[in-house]
């Protein structure tokens, strides 16, 4: 049986200035912006090889709004989801789009659409981020938020791992060639009531000339480190990414 989501379509950034972000994900991405309407309103979409991300203008605050997930059968999902207690908002959906109410998907925004590949032109030089490799969902019940991707979103759950020395419990599902990684914090946990997004890591296929570029392109970027992921490293982004929490990863 094939699954509901077959890959994560696009992440939904808002900001403030949607100029100013525009310029920084460019930079940051090395990726030119398209400007195009989303859902009604103006927005900014850049494509990498296993997604997009698409900025929005907001007056609230600012960082990730909203993951949308490809669906090739959106039909199929619209008999199901309501079967397994997710409701849609019904003024953002129709026939290939399906905005999930929050109040459903533990206060997250969560949406699918209908898989289209046409038209996708993705080309990077090798100092460039190729792609995303996870978004990270900060939850204080894993075990229900595990329900929400796993059993709901049929999301593949490949991974449950918990590490007092890093103060989390990590879960992982797979989507498309990337993840969608869920923290729980152990010390100080978070209400076991309703998630957040909480940040992205991009894939580097060489985090080394990343990292250099990014210095040159005026971004505060840390120091190249071994990742907690064996195998990797790693760095940080500690501006111009408009309130998302921003890593890098590259792998030995």
């Amino acid at each position: 049986m094939s699954r509901m989501i077959s890959e994560l379509d696009a992440v939904v950034i808002a900001v403030h200035s949607l100029a100013e972000a525009a310029d920084d994900y460019a930079s940051l991405l090395g990726q030119p912006a398209r400007e195009e309407e989303f859902r009604g309103i103006t927005s900014v979409r850049f494509q990498l090889a296993n997604t997009a991300v698409r900025l929005v203008e907001t007056d609230e605050r600012q960082g990730l709004k909203q993951l949308i997930f490809a669906c090739p059968d959106t039909a199929s999902a619209q008999q199901r989801l309501p079967k397994v207690g997710l409701e849609f908002v019904e003024a953002q959906s129709d026939d290939r789009f399906l905005s999930l109410q929050p109040e459903t998907t533990r206060g997250l925004n969560l949406a699918l659409t209908e898989q289209d590949t046409a038209g996708l032109d993705y080309s990077a030089s090798e100092s460039a981020i190729e792609g995303l490799d996870h978004a990270v969902i900060a939850s204080g019940d894993g075990d229900l938020t595990s329900a929400l991707l796993s059993a709901r979103l049929q999301l593949d759950m490949r991974l449950d791992l918990t590490n007092p020395d890093w103060d989390a419990r990590l879960l992982f599902f797979r989507c498309g060639d990337l993840i969608v990684e869920v923290y729980q914090p152990i010390a100080q946990p978070l209400s076991p009531e309703q998630d957040r997004f909480f940040g992205l890591s991009w894939r580097s296929a060489n985090i080394d000339a990343t990292n250099a570029e990014l210095r040159a392109r005026g971004f505060d970027v840390s120091d190249v480190r071994v990742g907690r992921r064996a195998g990797t490293r790693v760095c940080t982004v500690r501006d111009r990414t408009h309130g998302v929490p921003t890593l890098i990863l590259g792998r030995d």
